[in-house]
């Protein structure tokens, strides 16, 4: 039997997927990873710690499936990050990773000397706090002993890649993500890291990401348990998502609710937000491109209302939200700013709180958690907002996520959004389209619609209530008035 093995660095659970030759799941595990804070707003991962999960993931599944029998390795790895070597490869330090806050003064160093108009023009994104480049230059400021013995930076999954291969080098997903990378050129960003005071050699090789890294080595082979000699290719977690749903066409959506949320959108080549309001980002496949527009606390505005709020940290989730079904849509007025964590699309302030509005001695723990579902299905139609000013068109939306399980969560975000939505039977997105990724690299993308016909069907599908996309469009108007107040009284 020929398999394809498919990884996913995530930020909080490390995923491991096996397909067979005709895209069927054989194995599949997972393990927790641990985020550190050594202090407030810091978010750091243990580099070692992410190889020897990776290991015992591969013990797992060899105990599902034989690992002799892959034939090729799909990384996907969560965008944004920095890791550090020095001349010889060793990792110095903890990789800083996409949730980190520090870097908030190399931010707006960054908006002074080169201008966030420039850097979205150069990079088609944003510049945030835990992006390689802000983090970079942090780390040149504040550690002047690692940054002395820094020789090379990497993205995470480019770390689980050098492992396997040997070879430091990156792809334009990832590189995109970074704050360093020109989108239009397909290469490192000159201008930008000349003007950062950085040298262009710290950064990585960069290939198209349908070239392998190189083929596992035999000190690995050894080591994993994996076969020597099989290619690993690799991509951001978004890019491989879209692979796993089958987005490969303009128009494509796909919207995660996970801790975070994300709304992707297959789009052609350089489409750039003169707003600045989302992400651009490189598609695995050449000449398509993937607008991403992003909530920071989506499922975890729910989590945080049941375990701080609530104080019902050992009740499940099932048992938290029974009975929602009995709240009206609205809420009976009131209303969700998911702002917890500042905030991405539209707003791009990490300084932006949320809050509650509307609240009266009627409400109960259920309309509470009712708002939170609206609030942020509103955040995402804001993303779709966003999309819409730019004519991307988006013909329906594939849900995924822990949040998306919940069949009256579905329901709000169909009627807020007023679009189709459906899921479909693969959960585990990313991992899932490594696998794929790895298998269509070797044998070449053109057999992939039919590929997807085959393996990838509808499990749940939804059509909007035209009653409810009435009362929710209402209820949207008076969502973004009091969104606008908070963004503008919370500016920074």
């Amino acid at each position: 039997m020929t398999t394809y093995l498919g990884l996913d660095l995530g930020t909080s659970v490390l995923k491991a997927t096996v397909i067979d030759d005709g895209g069927q799941i054989i194995a599949g595990s997972a393990k927790e990873i641990s985020i550190h804070s050594p202090k407030t707003g810091y978010a750091e991962e243990s580099v070692s710690g992410w190889w020897k999960t990776f290991c015992e993931l591969l013990n797992e599944i060899n105990s599902q499936t034989p690992l002799k029998n892959i034939k090729g390795v799909g990384l996907s790895g969560q965008m944004h990050g920095l890791v550090c070597y020095d001349k010889t490869g060793k990792v110095l330090r903890p990789a800083i990773i996409w949730a980190d806050k520090r870097s908030t003064n190399e931010v707006e160093s960054i908006g002074k000397t080169i201008g966030f108009p420039k850097m979205y023009g150069i990079t088609g994104n944003p510049i945030f706090t835990g992006f390689m480049l802000p983090s970079l230059l942090w780390l040149k400021k504040n550690e002047k002993k690692t940054y002395g013995r820094l020789a090379k930076v990497s993205s995470p999954k480019d770390f689980i890649a050098f492992k396997l291969t040997g070879a430091l080098k990156s792809e334009p997903t990832d590189a995109l993500a970074t704050g360093c990378f020109d989108y239009k050129k397909n290469c490192w960003s000159g201008e930008i890291i000349k003007k950062a005071g950085l040298k262009e050699s710290l950064f990585p090789e960069i290939m198209k990401t349908s070239k392998p890294y190189g083929k596992i080595s035999r000190t690995n082979a050894k080591e994993t348990g994996l076969p020597g000699g099989i290619p690993v290719f690799g991509g951001s977690d978004q890019s491989m998502a879209a692979m796993g749903c089958g987005l490969v066409k303009k128009g494509d959506s796909l919207l995660a609710i996970s801790t975070g949320g994300q709304f992707l959108v297959v789009t052609g080549k350089g489409i750039v937000d003169p707003k600045r309001r989302l992400h651009t980002l490189n598609h695995a496949l050449e000449g398509i491109s993937i607008s991403m527009g992003a909530t920071l606390s989506a499922g975890l505005s729910l989590k945080w209302f049941k375990s701080s709020i609530m104080q019902q940290l050992d009740t499940s989730y099932d048992t938290f939200i029974k009975g929602i079904d009995r709240v009206p849509v609205g809420s009976e007025d009131l209303i969700y700013l998911p702002f917890l964590a500042g905030e991405r699309t539209p707003y791009f302030n990490p300084h932006l709180k949320g809050g509650f509005i509307g609240q009266s001695l009627t409400h109960t723990n259920l309309h509470f958690i009712r708002a939170i579902m609206e609030g942020v299905a509103f955040s995402f139609r804001d993303c779709l907002e966003s999309f819409k000013d730019l004519k991307i068109p988006v013909k329906k939306i594939i849900l995924s996520g822990g949040g998306s399980k919940n069949a009256t969560w579905r329901q709000i975000l169909t009627d807020v959004l007023n679009v189709p939505t459906e899921m479909i039977n693969v959960d585990d997105h990313s991992p899932f389209g490594a696998a794929v990724y790895a298998k269509f690299a070797q044998e070449g993308f053109s057999k992939l619609p039919t590929f997807y016909k085959k393996v990838l069907k509808t499990r749940h599908k939804l059509n909007p209530d035209k009653e409810n996309v009435k009362k929710y469009e209402q209820i949207f108007r008076q969502y973004k008035k009091h969104a606008r107040y908070l963004n503008e009284a919370f500016s920074g």
